[in-house]
């Protein structure tokens, strides 16, 4: 018998231990590329394998890195578990690189550093952040089990830098709870502003000290219209609606918000939809008597007094509570959807167009627009209206929020204006998301037809030049809430849509609406499963 080599079988069976182990964490690997909404600029992936375990180690290079842990950790626990470690024993380690943009990020993984995150700034790190949940999501193996993850480089910038959701929290109210989930929404698709709509002809929703009735009086209806506004004989339901968010309330949702990168604009509407601030105090009103919140939906000739300097006390008294409740540059003033048919018999208002050399009624909505603006830019803020201001007489340095179609944008860039596209007729998210709504089960919508593929389609360039392009800052969706009473339905409303609105914004080239779809439902759909969001599943394909 010959001579055996104990060491020689020993090695073998190692290798072939090795070789086996190798092969099944190559199996592993998913067989497609790692699916992401938005497409980031680059992915380059490879056949290597980095196992991450369940309970992932994060490592953060200062102290604001340090708190994006904690946030990540209670947005993805469905997915993963969080603790902090050193640098050495990391299996994510979150750094600043001062050469990049601000929003910019790279995300690698490799076999000798787990996953590293560069950022710009925490804003860069926290939208690769987000990245890195879907790269988990899709290479989970299941509970308890490590990650799978291959080997992948992604360098990534989003186009534009304002990239927003709006939230009306008048015609229907939500929690503080809520608005806190609809924060988390828009972090998950990397959106950074919200746009709070906080006033209106329903119910005023923001506490201010100095004019107590807004909320005692203005934030409750005495009933809801039932059914749409076109069905006739109109149907109410005979109960008390209200609620609004206190300072305090306010406070908290800015700091969650700014925990996750996301800037909040508030919108006072002004010299319309007022009917609930008029209701309070009906000085601030031309007629002076005989207002109520609106129990219904549409829009109401009555509208603050242009004419009367106490307006402008009042207005300018509730803006001064507002900024020092919001820090961010820009606040919203409204300009939409006012009529001036009470100024024609308004002497305030007439005396005032007198004195101005204001011509008719309408130009006398400009008067209050810039008297407005300049206070706020004299406390270092900015205004952003709805493209009504382009008709009362708008100033160069006022932004203007394109919702009646493109149009206004257009003509807003063409003379120098900063532009938000916000086009009802392709993300205005309170339109049906099918084409026969009753027959697809969709529930109750303002009208109109604005399917998922119809969002991706937006250009927010059409007819513009290079030279004009430079004014467009940004793509906004709104989520009007006259229909909407629950914030189920709301989250039905905006997903999966939402993913069309970030890959606009974000993604400087879009690909193939098949390819969109096809890395939606690889991704986002499973994320909005393991999340618990409610989204809609139908009309997916239209």
């Amino acid at each position: 018998m010959p001579d055996v080599n104990i060491d020689m079988i020993y090695n073998m069976k190692h290798l072939m231990t090795v070789l086996v182990s190798a092969a099944a964490m190559l199996a592993a690997v998913p067989s497609f590329a790692v699916s992401i909404v938005p497409q980031p600029v680059s992915i380059k992936e490879n056949r290597s394998v980095v196992q991450l375990p369940q309970t992932l180690t994060f490592y953060g290079q200062d102290k604001a890195l340090k708190s994006l842990v904690d946030v990540w950790g209670e947005s993805f626990a469905a997915i993963a578990s969080v603790r902090t470690g050193s640098e050495k024993k990391a299996d994510v380690k979150l750094y600043l690189d001062p050469a990049m943009e601000e929003e910019e990020y790279t995300l690698e993984v490799s076999a000798g550093n787990g996953a590293v995150i560069k950022g710009g700034s925490s804003k860069g790190v926290w939208w690769g952040m987000q990245t890195l949940a879907q790269v988990l999501l899709q290479t989970s193996q299941g509970e308890g089990k490590p990650f799978m993850v291959p080997g992948l480089m992604i360098q990534d910038k989003p186009h534009f830098g304002y990239r927003s959701g709006m939230l009306d929290c008048c015609r229907h109210f939500f929690t503080v709870d809520e608005v806190k989930k609809y924060i988390d929404i828009l972090a998950l698709h990397k959106l950074n502003t919200f746009h709070w709509h906080l006033t209106d002809d329903q119910g005023w929703r923001i506490e201010i000290k100095k004019y107590p009735l807004l909320t005692e009086v203005g934030s409750v209806r005495k009933e809801t219209l039932v059914g749409h506004l076109s069905e006739k004989p109109e149907k109410y339901d005979g109960t008390p609606y209200g609620g609004y968010y206190t300072q305090k309330d306010i406070k908290d949702i800015v700091a969650y918000a700014a925990a996750r990168q996301i800037t909040i604009i508030p919108e006072i509407e002004m010299p319309g939809h007022a009917v609930a601030a008029l209701t309070a105090y009906p000085w601030l009103g031309c007629r002076g008597e005989g207002y109520e919140v609106w129990t219904k939906w549409g829009i109401s000739e009555d509208v603050f007094c242009i004419g009367r300097e106490s307006t402008f006390d009042f207005l300018e008294d509730v803006l001064d509570e507002v900024c020092d409740l919001f820090p961010g540059e820009y606040i919203h003033i409204g300009g939409d959807e006012a009529p001036a048919v009470r100024r024609k018999d308004c002497p305030d208002c007439q005396a005032r167009m007198k004195a101005e050399g204001i011509a008719d009624e309408t130009r006398l909505q400009g008067y209050l627009l810039k008297r407005i603006e300049k206070y706020l830019n004299d406390k270092g803020r900015h205004i952003i209206g709805w493209d009504e201001i382009l008709d009362a007489g708008v100033t160069p340095t006022a932004t203007v929020m394109s919702w009646r179609g493109p149009e206004g944008g257009i003509r807003a860039a063409k003379q120098g204006n900063h532009v938000i596209m916000s086009p009802n007729t392709y993300f205005y998210l309170d339109y049906y998301q099918t084409s026969d709504p009753k027959k697809n089960g969709e529930p109750l919508g303002i009208g109109g037809y604005v399917p998922l593929s119809k969002c991706y389609s937006f250009d927010p360039y059409d007819k513009l030049s290079e030279d004009e392009k430079q004014y467009i800052k940004g793509v906004q969706a709104n989520l009007w809430a006259e229909y909407i009473a629950t914030f189920d339905h709301v989250q039905q409303m905006i997903l999966p849509r939402y993913c069309a609105l970030s890959e606009v914004d974000w993604s400087e080239k879009k690909t193939s609406l098949e390819d969109f779809k096809a890395r939606v439902k690889t991704v986002m759909l499973p994320m909005y499963d393991r999340l618990g969001l409610n989204y809609a599943k139908y009309g997916f394909d239209e």
